[in-house]
């Protein structure tokens, strides 16, 4: 996120932020903001737009591994393939 960030030039909360909403299963973004400065930083990742590939990038690093039983039965099932 911090190389996306400094291309774009926002802060990497911004960049986490815009990835959530260019998700089409999010909803809702709920922000955690404490300071007046955190929710301006957080308000201003509205305006941050994501290149495909930019999202691609961001989506391979956040892939979360194969919960059990879905990783178990492909690789029982691989030499079905």
């Amino acid at each position: 996120m911090q190389e996306i960030a400094s291309n774009k030039g926002v802060t990497v909360a911004q960049i986490a932020l815009a990835w959530l909403l260019h998700q089409p299963v999010v909803s809702t973004v709920i922000i955690g903001a404490k300071k007046a400065e955190q929710l301006i930083d957080n308000i201003k990742a509205t305006e941050v737009k994501l290149t495909k590939e930019e999202l691609l990038q961001l989506d391979t690093v956040s892939k979360l591994s194969a919960e059990y039983p879905g990783w178990m039965i492909e690789r029982q099932g691989a030499d079905r393939k």
